[in-house]
Order: C-alpha cells, then sequence, then structure tokens
C-alpha cells in the first residue's frame, strides 16, 4: 500500500484510539489529517500530481488550500456537486483543527462527532469517486 494513503489510514485508527482514550482535540487533527493525506494520495495516483510535484508547487504557497483546491476542482469536473460536497466537509475540518490545535476552546464530544462525520463523508466521496480499494 503506497505510504500516504497508509498514514491516512493510520490516523483514522488513531483518532478512534484518542477519543477512545479521552484526547478529543488530537483526536480532530488525526482526523483532518487522514483527509489531507487522503487527497494527496487522489491527486498523486489519480490525477497526474505525483508528491514531487506537489511538493515542488507548495514551496511558496500554502500545501494544505493547494491540495484541497486542486481536489475541489477535480471533483467538480466529475460533477459539481462533488466539489461541493468536498469543500463542506474539508471546511468543517479545517475549522475544527484549527479551533483543536490553536485556541484555548475545549473541544467537546459534539465536535468531534461532527468531525467524525465529515472525515468519514469525505473519505468515502474520494473513495468512492476514484474507485479507490
Amino acid at each position: 500500500m503506497p505510504i500516504v494513503k497508509a498514514k491516512s489510514e493510520e490516523n483514522i485508527i488513531a483518532a478512534n484510539l484518542l477519543v477512545d482514550n479521552g484526547k478529543l482535540a488530537s483526536s480532530i487533527h488525526c482526523l483532518y489529517y487522514s483527509c489531507f493525506q487522503l487527497s494527496k494520495y487522489v491527486l498523486a495516483h489519480y490525477e497526474g500530481l505525483n508528491y514531487d510535484i506537489q511538493d515542488r508547487e507548495t514551496k511558496s504557497v500554502d500545501s494544505h488550500f493547494y491540495i484541497s483546491s486542486h481536489i475541489s476542482e477535480k471533483l467538480s469536473k466529475k460533477n459539481r456537486f462533488y466539489g461541493i460536497d468536498y469543500n463542506t466537509y474539508y471546511g468543517i475540518l479545517k475549522m475544527l483543527r484549527k479551533r483543536a490545535d490553536y485556541s484555548n476552546e475545549e473541544i467537546t464530544d459534539r465536535d468531534v462527532v461532527r468531525a467524525k462525520d465529515s472525515a468519514e463523508k469525505l473519505n468515502k466521496l474520494l473513495t468512492e469517486k476514484y474507485g479507490i480499494l
């Protein structure tokens, strides 16, 4: 299995372990990165933007914006609603990750449920639309 895809799957497992042990903020961090890594994997293996190209093109820009905007664009070409859905799920995860990682706010069970739901839907969208096994 490609390394980036394996990291994505590992982050889902880690998120569940963290939730089980009451580490809610860290679980959101892992859920976000699972989706980010799967997005990188899709670009590299299905859209012709290998990891070297991704690294080179993100040297002077926000790599997270670069990855998400490229995936959104590619999905929108398949069906505009796929791009809208991707942006919705990714936006929720990004907002929650920023709160979890950088704010002085408590992360609640409700936040984690929302993050898990968004991560599951985003990963399912990519998996189904790209035929990822």
